[in-house]
Parts: C-alpha cells; sequence; structure tokens
C-alpha cells in the first residue's frame, strides 16, 4: 500500500488532525497551495508510516479517485482513511441504511424483508456500523453476499461500539470501512453527525425502518435532504417510540412512505441484476432449525429435541438466523420464520 504523497496531499493529512472541521474548512479556503500551511510534515509522515503498517489507505480531495458525490456538498471531508475494496466508493448505486439502535422485532422483520431485495437489485448498503438497524443491516448484506461500506465516527484503529470488532473486520475484508478521523482518533460526540453527512452524501438515497423522534438518523436525513437526496421511512405504531421519528417525517410530507422494499428500487430506478438473486448460505445446523420451523412456531426445547445438539449450540445457532433476519423470538421462548411481505 506504499505510495509518495505530496506536500499538498500530507498539509490536508495534517488538516485532518484539527478536531473542528470549521477549523480544517478555514484553513483549506485560506489559500490557494495547500503546502504553505505547514512548514513540518513530520506529523503527516508519522500518520502515513503508521497506515502503512497497519494496512490502511489513504485518500485526499485530491486523488483521481476521490468520489464527485462527496466533492459537490458543502463541506467535503478532506481525508479519507480507508480498509478495503476502495472501488466501491465510487459505484454507481448506494442507499444508506439508518435507524434506531434500540431496534424492536419489527424494525428486524422490515431490515429482513428490505434488505435482500436491495442486494439483488445490486444496491451497495452505507451505514454507520453503530448498535441496532446500522449493524443488522450490513450483517444482512454480507450474509446476503452483497457489498457494504461503514463510515466511522472514529479512527480505524479503534472499533466503536468494541461489540462490532468482528463485524468490522468482516467488512473490511468484504466491502469498505471508511473515516475522516486519522489513527488515533476517538468517537467524539460532535464526529457522529458530521459522520453522517458522508452517509448521505455517498448515497442516492437514505432508508430509515424504524427510528424515534430525536434519533441520530434524522441528522443523516437531514443531511439527505440538503443534499439532494431521497428519504424513504416506513411507518409504524402509533404507539411505538421506536416508530415515532418516522412517522412524524411522514406527517410533515418530509419522507416518503414506503410499505415495500420494490418502492424504493423503483423510486431509486434500480431493478434487480441479470445475474441470479444471492442467497443466504446456511450451515448444516442453520438448515436443519429452518426445517423444523417450516411448518410453524416452535418451542426452544422442542427444537432443541428435533435438532439434536447441544443446548449452547442451539442457542448459538438462533441467534445467528435472528441476525441474519431469517428468524425471531416470539413469547414464551418460541421462535418462527420472518413473515414475507
Amino acid at each position: 500500500m506504499h505510495r509518495e504523497y505530496s506536500n499538498d496531499e500530507k498539509a490536508l493529512i495534517m488538516l485532518s488532525c484539527m478536531q473542528s472541521y470549521n477549523a480544517r474548512k478555514k484553513a483549506y479556503e485560506s489559500t490557494t497551495k495547500l503546502s504553505t500551511l505547514y512548514k513540518d510534515y513530520t506529523q503527516a509522515d508519522k500518520i502515513i508510516k503508521e497506515c502503512e503498517k497497519r494496512g490502511i489507505g489513504i485518500l485526499t480531495i485530491l486523488d483521481k479517485e476521490y468520489p464527485d458525490k462527496l466533492a459537490n456538498i458543502y463541506d467535503p471531508p478532506y481525508v479519507l482513511y480507508y480498509k478495503g475494496n476502495l472501488s466501491l466508493i465510487n459505484r454507481p448505486r448506494k442507499i444508506a441504511v439508518v435507524g434506531t439502535r434500540r431496534m424492536t422485532v419489527y424494525g428486524k422483520n422490515i431490515l429482513a424483508n428490505f434488505i435482500p431485495k436491495f442486494v439483488e437489485c445490486g444496491l451497495v448498503i452505507v451505514s454507520g456500523l453503530a448498535r441496532g438497524v446500522d449493524s443488522v443491516g450490513h450483517r444482512i448484506c454480507l450474509d446476503l453476499g452483497g457489498y457494504t461500506i461503514a463510515v466511522v465516527a472514529n479512527g480505524l484503529d479503534i472499533c466503536y461500539p468494541p461489540e462490532n470488532l468482528s463485524l468490522e473486520e468482516d467488512i473490511a475484508q468484504k466491502g469498505l470501512v471508511i473515516s475522516e478521523y486519522p489513527i488515533g482518533s476517538k468517537s467524539l460526540q460532535y464526529h457522529f453527525p458530521e459522520r453522517n453527512r458522508i452517509i448521505s452524501a455517498l448515497s442516492d438515497g437514505v432508508f430509515i425502518p424504524e427510528a424515534g423522534e430525536k434519533s441520530g438518523s434524522f441528522i443523516t436525513a437531514d443531511y439527505a435532504l440538503e443534499q439532494g437526496r431521497e428519504l424513504f421511512v416506513v411507518p409504524g405504531s402509533i404507539f411505538s417510540a421506536t416508530s415515532k421519528g418516522c412517522n412524524v417525517k411522514i406527517r410533515e410530507l418530509q419522507a416518503t412512505c414506503v410499505l415495500t422494499p420494490q418502492q424504493v428500487t423503483d423510486a431509486l430506478g434500480v431493478y434487480a441484476e441479470s445475474s441470479p438473486a444471492r442467497y443466504v448460505q446456511l450451515n448444516l445446523e442453520q438448515q436443519i432449525v429452518m426445517d423444523l420451523l417450516k411448518h410453524g412456531s416452535k418451542h426452544f426445547y422442542d427444537l432443541l429435541e428435533g435438532a439434536g445438539i447441544a443446548t449452547g449450540q442451539l442457542s448459538a445457532v438462533l441467534s445467528e438466523l435472528e441476525i441474519m433476519g431469517l428468524i425471531r423470538k416470539i413469547q414464551g421462548n418460541f421462535y418462527e420464520i420472518v413473515p414475507t411481505l
């Protein structure tokens, strides 16, 4: 991953270390020759060396690979640090999938129905690796063999939330992880709204399956509207706090209300690719459990007897199938296959 960097590029790397985006923007716009911003580039050289050591790439706004969708917004990131397949950043068809961190069974069912259609139509799923909707959206996409981009609010030598480390590693292997913050940067509170403008800018539209009224996903939604992207939301129960934000957006006519994945794909003008649709690949234990549930819901102990595997192993299989959006746990420790639209 070794490459030579000009002093202009090193100046941008130095700018990325400034905590305030307004300060970065002011410095960037203060000169027509970036290399004059600094006299000593030792800090940039250290960052470059450490990134090369960790397998982290550096893309600046001066690079030809830098996406036009980002370059043309009011406040583009001047540097993107990345791990994974950089070509995904310029793929023409992307949709942001964001929402509540406290996702309910309803939200999981929505993702289990919508994400496969998005993947089938060749959409790259863009999200923020947060708990809840973000994490489940990334995981379903990967399990379907689709492509996903995670935009994070910290340096790429740190994982937040920490429990998503294996998910982030999978995305780096099969997709792309990016950040505008240099290594060593922690997830500060104001980083998240800054991160959200990148999620919306990279995408052709933003899809919110479930979100409360004060959800941070509506920062992404507001950026999307400012950037001319379409906003899609799914309505929910008027008694559900985790759907209140979506319902408000619909009431205020700020979003397109969608009830099926095809309404989203049709609005974006994307259709199923000519190649066969990607299907979830199940291992033997997962397939056994799915077969047991084909004819209706079953109690945990009925599944344990029917599957003939250890208790801990069955619990792991059920968790995997829930994350994949194929089954759900219902009252009384029963499980059932997620209904499809």
